[in-house]
């Protein structure tokens, strides 16, 4: 068998692998539902970005979450496969992304995998841009989703940003120049809140900066293995490596608008991990608000020596944490 094969059909009967592109609210959408043992729990998963789609990458992050769950990753609207599957609609498309506009499109999902699955409730898991989301699909589908888990809570866009720098500014005290560079991004996040041009790439800026300072344990970037992936084929890849912001538009207004704390009630178990060096997400905001939380259980876990992508910085800790979360709420 290649390596190709291999990889992508690497269950028996007893598990699934399954790759399917359907059509959600009018716009064909790709699905990737994997796991070892198709009895494991349903946990799906709301990747970041936005368009920072999880499924290229499933077999180097997720590998061992397939084996204690049914994994589903879904391309969101303009996002990798789902992209090139309605590349001549994407300017219009772009124009969408409001929170009712994702609802639809999770309610859509898990319609989708009860054709394929008998299960009551879902697990969800929404990391960064996926968790606005996520959190706010738990919080009015209690009938849907039996366990919630943010992954580097997006609590909110701006307050994020300005934690974050000056938790920097304590970080690079000694050095008087890179003050001033983070005093400048600062100053100079528009108002209202837009993402241009402009602001992005001062954004990469403020990451770089983030990265020399705070996020200093995190693994690089598996690049090759985004370039080698027998999930995506070149244009996927491609499309992955060039994501253009103007195919967000109107997910970005959202992202930059929405705070998480305006409705804090969940009906289900929730849990948030975060790592002690995510300074895109800072879990400290969530620390805040985290009191006034109401759930059946809550409970947040930092992750030692892990960055925004801490299920990918630390697996193990990081698994260990959902896998209890999950066995002591059932």
């Amino acid at each position: 068998m290649s390596r190709k094969k291999d990889i992508l059909h690497c269950y028996s009967e007893r598990g699934i692998c399954l790759y399917d592109t359907v059509e959600i609210n009018g716009i064909m959408q790709y699905i990737q539902v994997r796991g070892e043992n198709k009895s494991a729990p349903l946990l799906l998963f709301l990747h970041g970005g936005p368009g920072g789609s999880m499924a290229g990458l499933c077999h180097i992050m997720q590998s061992e979450w397939e084996k204690n769950f049914t994994v589903v990753n879904w391309d969101q609207r303009n996002t990798c496969k789902t992209y090139l599957a309605n590349k001549n609609n994407a300017a219009a498309i772009a124009q969408t992304g409001s929170i009712s506009d994702y609802m639809a499109d999770i309610d859509a999902v898990i319609d989708y995998l009860h054709t394929i699955y008998d299960f009551e409730k879902i697990i969800l898991a929404g990391f960064s841009w996926g968790s606005l989301i996520g959190a706010e699909y738990a919080k009015t589908h209690g009938d849907r989703v039996s366990h919630y888990i943010g992954i580097g809570q997006h609590i909110h866009y701006i307050d994020g940003l300005q934690y974050s720098c000056e938790w920097l500014k304590d970080a690079a005290k000694d050095s008087a120049s890179d003050i001033n560079k983070i005093q400048r991004f600062l100053d100079n996040i528009p108002q209202p809140p837009e993402m241009n041009a402009t602001f992005l790439r001062s954004l990469q800026g403020f990451s770089m900066l983030g990265a020399k300072y705070i996020a200093k344990d995190g693994r690089p970037f598996p690049l090759k293995d985004l370039l080698t992936s027998p999930f995506l084929n070149l244009s996927e890849k491609m499309s992955m490596l060039r994501s253009d912001p103007k195919l967000f538009t109107g997910t970005y207004h959202t992202l930059m608008n929405h705070d998480f704390r305006k409705n804090l009630h969940f009906d289900m178990p929730v849990l948030f991990v975060s790592g002690d060096e995510d300074f895109v997400c800072p879990n400290q905001l969530l620390e805040r608000c985290f009191d006034d939380i109401s759930a059946p259980f809550k409970k947040i876990a930092v992750i030692p020596k892990a960055t925004h992508l801490c299920f990918y910085d630390q697996p193990r800790v990081f698994l260990k944490e959902i896998t209890e979360f999950i066995n002591i709420t059932m």
